[in-house]
């Protein structure tokens, strides 16, 4: 399952209709918090995420997913701000950004999670 957090709705379409045409699980929500239940209740082998959100930045659901225990997720951030992932991400994607970028990190943590299980 890839966990999907970006509060642009027209955005996390495109993310939901690129990965799920591709035969992945795809788990969407619009903020921060719905992330954080999310993971509460699975670990995603991909989560993408936001940095730029109302009320619940990017930063801040990276600090909360250090402190209870879900800081093992690859995390690829989005943002049109910055090309510099955070130390606790695994890769960057910089608004616009490029479906066979996102589709090859997808690839890379997804496809392994599943064929290990």
């Amino acid at each position: 399952m890839i966990l999907v957090v970006e509060d642009d709705e027209d955005v996390r379409e495109l993310l939901e209709i690129a990965l799920r045409g591709r035969g992945y699980v795809v788990v969407s929500v619009a903020n921060g918090s719905d992330a954080i239940a999310a993971l509460e209740k699975e670990r995603p082998c991909l989560m993408i995420l936001d940095m730029v959100m109302p009320s619940m930045t990017g930063w801040d659901v990276l600090a909360k997913m250090r402190t209870d225990g879900h800081g093992s997720v690859p995390v690829c951030v989005i943002s049109a701000l910055s090309k510099e992932p955070p130390p606790d991400a695994v890769a960057s994607l910089t608004k616009p950004f490029d479906i066979k970028n996102l589709v090859e990190l997808a690839r890379r943590y997804c496809d392994h999670a599943a064929a290990t299980r």
